[in-house]
């Protein structure tokens, strides 16, 4: 076989398998996170919510709610997990994911979780969140004074 075809035969290959790539569904689930710092938060709470890196910590002398919006891709129940920090149980940080149909006519959650120790970075699982079709999710999280979220991770 000459070069000349060798390399015919090597580019006709790498395109098929190319193309395969880019037409191929994938049914492999995969999950996107982003930091704490995402959270929405009112202007009041401004002052004394500090942002490190991805990191949300309150230090706002009492517990604090965080709205965290989700982009879905799929209807269908997502896995929520959190990353969040306190020294002690009274510096928790607890989530609970929240979904609702396009026409505000349906909602779904989950229960609150709360974080299963403490002192160190904990990774909190919260079970599945069912998302409608075309429905928007978001988490809610109650971060006490001290704590810190770190991030949020959702299955797509």
């Amino acid at each position: 076989m000459s070069t000349k075809t060798k390399t015919k035969t090597a580019l006709a290959i790498a395109t098929l398998a190319g193309l395969a790539c880019l037409f191929g569904a994938s049914d492999t689930a995969h999950a996107l996170r982003i930091g704490g710092h995402a959270a929405l938060h009112d202007s009041a709470h401004a002052a004394c919510t500090s942002l490190s890196y991805a990191a949300l910590t309150n230090d706002c002398g009492s517990r604090v709610t965080h709205t965290i919006p989700l982009a879905v891709e799929s209807a269908g129940s997502k896995a929520l997990s959190f990353r969040g920090k306190g020294a002690t149980s009274d510096n928790d940080v607890e989530c609970r994911g929240q979904a609702m149909t396009d026409n505000n006519s349906g909602y779904w959650s989950t229960g609150w979780t709360g974080m299963p120790a403490f002192g160190s970075v904990e990774d909190v699982s919260m079970g599945s969140l069912y998302v409608g079709d075309e429905g928007a999710a978001y988490m809610r999280c109650k971060v006490d004074d001290g704590a810190s979220l770190l991030s949020v991770e959702w299955e797509q």
